[in-house]
C-alpha cells in the first residue's frame, strides 16, 4: 500500500477571502460596525426633522451615573463637533444627582436641539437628565422614573438605598405624635426617647438632597424643556411635586411611561410604536449594545460613530 503524504501551503495574509473569514469571526469589531452604521443612520435628517448636520452619542451603563462620567463623555463629544441636532441615547439606572448640570451643559454646549433617546430605562439622576432634553424620545419599553433622593443604609449587614424622604417622613411623623400626645396630656416619654434617638444632621442632609433633586429639576424645566410654554411655573411645580412623591409612587422603581409623561405632566415626548423606523435602529442599537457590555467587564458604556470607550469597576 502507497502511503500517501501530506503538503504544508503557506497561508497569503493578503489573500481577501482569508482575510473576509477572519474579520467574520472577530466578534466585537463586526459588532462595533454594525452599531456604528446605526449610529451614522440615526444621524441622518430623514430621523432628525430634516435637519443637518446631527450627531449621536450612547451612553449605556449599568452603575451609577457619577463624576467620572464626564471627562469621558466630553471627550466623545469632541469628536462629534457643532451640531444642530444632538441625540443621546440613554441607559442608566441614574446615580450621583450633583453631576446632572455639568452632564446636560456639556451636550448642550454642542447642538441647537438636544433629544434624550430612552431605549429601556433612565431612572433617578437620568430621569433628570432626560428633563434637561428639548424633547424626549420614548418607545414601548421605554420609562422614567421618581427624582427623589436616596440615601445608602447599611441593614443586617447588607447596604440598601432608602429614600431621604422616607427618614424626613419618619421624623415628621414622630413629632406629629408628640403633639398630639401632649394635646392629650398623655405620657410622651416612650416619643422622647425616640426623637432622642434621631441623627438631627443626617436628617436635615436629606432634607438637603431632596431640595437639591428638586431645584435642579425645576432649573432644567424652566431653561428648556418648558422655556416657552404656557403657566410654565404652574406646570414645572406639578411636575416636580408629582416625581419627587414618595406617596404616589411608594418605590423608586416605579415606570413611568411614555403615555404618563407626555399626557400627565406635559413633557415633550415623541412616543414611537414598535414598528416605526427611528425606533427600530434605535432598540437594535440598544439590544447589541447592551449584550456588548453585559459580555465584557466593563459597566459603562460611551459610543459615537467615531469613538467607543467603555469604562470598568475599580478592582
Amino acid at each position: 500500500m502507497n502511503e500517501v503524504g501530506t503538503k504544508s501551503v503557506p497561508i497569503d495574509p493578503t489573500d481577501v477571502s482569508y482575510t473576509s473569514i477572519l474579520q467574520e469571526h472577530d466578534v466585537a469589531r463586526s459588532q462595533r460596525q454594525t452599531r456604528r452604521a446605526l449610529l451614522l443612520d440615526l444621524g441622518k435628517k430623514d430621523f432628525n426633522d430634516g435637519h443637518s448636520p446631527s450627531g449621536v452619542v450612547a451612553h449605556l451603563s449599568k452603575a451609577s451615573l457619577s463624576m467620572d462620567d464626564i471627562p469621558i463623555l466630553g471627550n466623545v463629544l469632541r469628536k462629534i463637533g457643532d451640531v444642530h441636532t444632538l441625540n443621546l441615547i440613554l441607559h442608566s439606572p441614574g446615580g450621583d444627582g450633583t453631576v446632572v448640570e455639568k452632564f446636560v451643559a456639556l451636550c448642550r454646549t454642542q447642538c441647537t436641539h438636544f433629544r434624550v433617546m430612552i431605549p429601556h430605562l433612565a431612572k433617578s439622576a437620568a430621569t433628570l437628565i432626560a428633563l434637561g432634553a428639548d424633547e424626549i424620545l420614548m418607545g414601548p419599553p421605554s420609562e422614567l422614573g421618581p427624582i427623589d433622593a436616596q440615601v445608602p443604609v447599611v441593614s443586617g449587614g447588607v447596604r440598601r438605598y432608602i429614600s431621604a424622604q422616607a427618614f424626613i417622613d419618619a421624623r415628621d411623623d414622630l413629632l406629629k405624635r408628640h403633639k398630639d400626645l401632649v394635646s392629650k396630656k398623655e405620657d410622651t416619654t416612650a416619643i422622647l426617647q425616640m426623637l432622642a434617638s434621631l441623627d438631627v444632621a443626617f436628617v436635615s442632609h436629606c432634607e438637603h438632597l431632596m431640595d437639591f433633586g428638586r431645584d435642579v429639576a425645576r432649573k432644567l424645566l424652566s431653561e428648556f424643556m418648558f422655556k416657552n410654554s404656557r403657566e410654565k411655573d404652574k406646570k414645572i411645580d406639578y411636575l416636580v411635586k408629582e416625581l419627587a412623591s414618595v406617596d404616589r409612587f411608594k418605590v423608586h422603581g416605579r415606570v413611568v411611561d411614555g403615555n404618563t409623561a407626555r399626557r400627565e405632566f406635559g413633557l415633550k415626548v415623541k412616543i414611537c410604536g414598535h414598528d416605526d423606523p427611528c425606533w427600530k435602529k434605535i432598540w437594535e442599537y440598544y439590544t447589541r449594545a447592551d449584550i456588548t457590555l453585559s459580555s465584557s467587564r466593563a459597566t459603562k458604556l460611551f459610543e459615537t460613530s467615531h469613538e467607543l470607550l467603555m469604562a470598568s469597576p475599580q478592582d
